[in-house]
């Protein structure tokens, strides 16, 4: 009986075992938001530079032509 017993828990705990390490290796949503974040901040910060490069270029090439 003992070594029946055994081998029914035995796969439980393989079972067991490998949720565990699903649970270590899986990503969080903590993880995914954050870096949805960063590419965002990333994508907004080429833009305003973009944004401000180019307008600061029209509004000199604007100055001579109202003078």
């Amino acid at each position: 009986l003992g070594k029946q017993d055994y081998k029914k828990t035995k796969p439980i705990l393989r079972a067991t075992k490998l949720k565990a390490e699903a649970k270590k290796t899986a990503i969080g949503i903590k993880e995914v938001g954050l870096v949805l974040a960063a590419i965002l901040a990333l994508l907004l910060a080429f833009y305003a530079f973009f944004y401000l490069r180019l307008s600061t270029d029209i509004d000199l090439n604007l100055n001579p032509d109202e003078d």
